[in-house]
């Protein structure tokens, strides 16, 4: 098996590749330290999932970049609840319109 050294990433990650498959070497855990921002909880059907640190802060800035996008919004919300709900049928409206 023939490897091919690809590089370094910030000193973090080496790459090869062998068999025109990518490989990746871990060369630090600093990598997982970062600051946390929010406390995130998702609920589907009553029953919280359990999220690491890292997507709570995933889906705490997606949505806090979706609210900074809504006219009606003055400053940064200190809290958001997003509640979805299958419909039992799919229905045609317009995207347009408020419901």
């Amino acid at each position: 098996m023939a490897l091919l050294h690809l590089g370094h990433y910030h000193n973090r990650y080496e790459f090869w590749q062998a068999n025109n498959r990518l490989r990746v070497k871990v060369l630090t855990s600093s990598h997982r330290v970062f600051k946390k921002n929010f406390e995130t909880e998702l609920l589907v059907d009553n029953s919280k999932l359990p999220l690491n640190h890292f997507m709570q802060e995933t889906l705490a800035n997606m949505m806090i970049g979706i609210m900074k996008c809504l006219k009606e919004l003055e400053e940064p919300p200190r809290t958001i609840e997003l509640k979805i709900k299958k419909l039992a049928k799919p229905t045609n409206v317009d995207a347009h319109k408020y419901p």
